[in-house]
């Protein structure tokens, strides 16, 4: 059974997305050896498209068109490829299964279906997490040493593309504001980071917290030149669900603490199972670079999406047409892949539509990590944690939209 997984390893994303295609690859021959899915063997074969968008198309094009068809694929990790890859997954009926759940390709409900949550939505949970800890007894020691009695103030700090704008909605700032949330605005930067003095100056002493809409390497550059302007002690910073601290704290070991993430894996290495730890340990990542195991929990989700098509209609009948039918029917309900710190619901019908990830966030926030000691797999040591963090319903019409969001 052939599943097909396309992401960068060569391009701006390779360091946060490249690890993943050789997780998914490792994951396709663990499942085959222990017979995970029984009297299945899956196929699971990583195209490199190298941030090009002819590119993603055209991998994408050989490989539903090779014998056997895919039953299965991604949408090339890439949020201003999914549109398009999830057009062609509706035209050649072959569900998707990725991360960039942006309301292009989740609204109105179709073949695409998202373990992430909506960016608006990631937007909203960390504004709900503001709200819980933006006071003067806060357990976030910064928050106690810059606490005022005021409105906190939330800017965001995105690439210049689909999924970056995606945080930057109306519904998001409506949102915000209706929760007392000072919505200080957006800046911009290209793919690949350069000086970025312009935009960081503009939010010079008019932020509290930043909400990132970009990896960690690129972020990581953004965090030197803030330092350099004298801002990195003036606001908290956290990125979406792909973002490892712990390679913050590799990379800028100085600039680390207070810079987190909102989390759908679970928080380090320590916490994969066996298995993974030891897949891992054969390759060349460290135990900062999270996205390896984010093959293995693509690769377990996606089985789980086959292993309930077989209980459906038996293992003969799985197509790409009966995976997305059983997706649609509600069959992923609560389902925690490996390494994921939380669970997935997707369901599509006419009352409700949920196809934009996964149940709650939990939110991480690096804390007392000494630079010193160099062993940045420890930084998951000095996070303060939140778990459970509600992802509020900020797709348009979502209920929790308020009322008078034009």
């Amino acid at each position: 059974m052939t599943l097909i997984c396309l992401a960068d390893a060569t391009g701006p994303y390779a360091v946060t997305t490249g690890p993943l295609l050789d997780g998914t690859k490792d994951f396709g021959t663990w499942a085959n050896e222990t017979n995970y899915i029984p009297g299945v063997t899956l196929d699971l074969k990583t195209y490199d498209h190298g941030l090009k968008m002819e590119s993603a198309i055209a991998l994408y094009k050989e490989a539903i068109n090779a014998t056997p068809v895919p039953v299965l694929t991604n949408a090339a990790i890439w949020g201003t490829a999914s549109p398009t890859l999830s057009g062609l997954g509706k035209q050649n009926k072959i569900p998707l299964i990725d991360a960039s759940s942006t309301r292009e390709v989740v609204i109105p409900p179709g073949w695409y279906f998202g373990y992430q949550p909506s960016y608006e939505g990631e937007t909203g949970a960390y504004i709900n997490w503001i709200l819980e800890n933006g006071k003067a007894d806060s357990k976030i020691p910064w928050i106690q040493k810059h606490y005022e009695n005021r409105k906190p103030r939330l800017a965001l700090f995105n690439w210049d593309n689909v999924a970056g704008r995606a945080n930057d909605t109306e519904e998001a700032k409506c949102y915000a504001a209706a929760k007392g949330v000072e919505w200080v605005g957006a800046e911009y930067v290209p793919l690949t980071v350069g000086d970025c003095t312009a935009q960081l100056t503009r939010l010079k002493d008019k932020v509290d917290f930043i909400y990132i809409g970009m990896f960690g390497s690129a972020w990581q550059a953004v965090l030197k030149k803030a330092d350099e302007l004298g801002m990195r002690d003036q606001f908290i910073d956290i990125d979406p669900t792909y973002f490892s601290p712990p390679e913050t704290a590799k990379f800028v070991p100085d600039l680390c603490n207070n810079n987190g993430a909102l989390a759908i894996f679970v928080s380090n290495y320590d916490l994969f199972p066996k298995f993974v730890q030891e897949a891992q340990m054969k390759t060349k990542y460290p135990k900062e670079f999270g996205s390896y195991a984010v093959g293995w929990y693509w690769g377990d989700l996606a089985s789980e999406a086959i292993r309930q098509t077989i209980k459906r209609v038996g293992a003969e009948n799985v197509t790409g047409e009966t995976v997305y039918e059983t997706l649609c029917a509600g069959a992923i309900n609560k389902f925690k892949p490996m390494v994921s710190c939380n669970t997935i619901t997707w369901s599509n019908n006419s009352s409700l539509v949920k196809m934009d990830g996964g149940d709650s966030v939990d939110i991480r926030i690096i804390n007392g990590y000494d630079p010193k000691v160099n062993e940045a797999t420890y930084a998951h040591k000095a996070y303060i944690e939140t778990t459970g963090v509600s992802i509020p319903s900020l797709l348009p019409g979502g209920k929790d939209v308020p009322a008078n969001c034009k």
